[in-house]
C-alpha cells in the first residue's frame, strides 16, 4: 500500500498544485519559526516535541501529495533531512537556540506520522470502492 496504491496519486492534478502550494507555505512557516531568536517560555517537559511532530506531520501530509510520482518513503527521507538542516542551522546560527537531536527526531516522527495516515487512508478508500 505504500507505493503506487496511495490515494492522492489519484488526485486532480490542480489538488496536487494546491497540496504543493500547502507545502511550501508551511515549510517557510516551520523554517522561519524555527530559526527566529528564541522566545524565553515555560515550556513543560518536552511539550515542543509534541510542536516538531505535530508540524512535520501537517508537512507531510501535504508534501506526499504534493509529489505523487515520488516513492513516499523517499519524500519521508527528504522531511528528515530538511529537518536536520533546520537543526544543524539552529546550533549555528545566533539565535539562542541550539541543535537537539530530540527534535530531530521528532521532526522525522511526524513526517513519519503523515505517511502512515496517507497509507491507512488510502487502504479505507481502497475497502469502500
Amino acid at each position: 500500500m505504500m507505493g503506487n496504491q496511495m490515494i492522492y496519486r489519484t488526485f486532480n492534478p490542480k489538488i496536487h498544485v494546491a497540496f504543493a502550494g500547502l507545502a511550501f507555505g508551511l515549510a517557510v512557516i516551520i523554517t522561519v519559526s524555527s530559526l527566529i531568536p528564541a522566545q524565553p517560555s515555560l515550556t513543560v517537559n518536552n511539550m515542543d516535541k509534541i510542536l516538531h511532530v505535530a508540524a512535520y506531520a501537517g508537512l507531510g501530509i501535504a508534501t506526499l501529495p504534493a509529489f505523487p510520482s515520488i516513492k513516499p518513503v523517499s519524500i519521508w527521507l527528504g522531511l528528515c533531512v530538511f529537518g536536520l538542516v533546520i537543526e544543524v542551522l539552529q546550533g549555528l546560527m545566533p539565535t539562542g537556540r541550539a541543535t537537539d537531536i530530540l527534535d530531530g527526531l521528532a521532526n522525522a516522527s511526524g513526517a513519519f506520522l503523515a505517511l502512515v495516515a496517507w497509507a491507512i487512508l488510502s487502504r479505507l478508500v481502497q475497502k469502500i470502492t
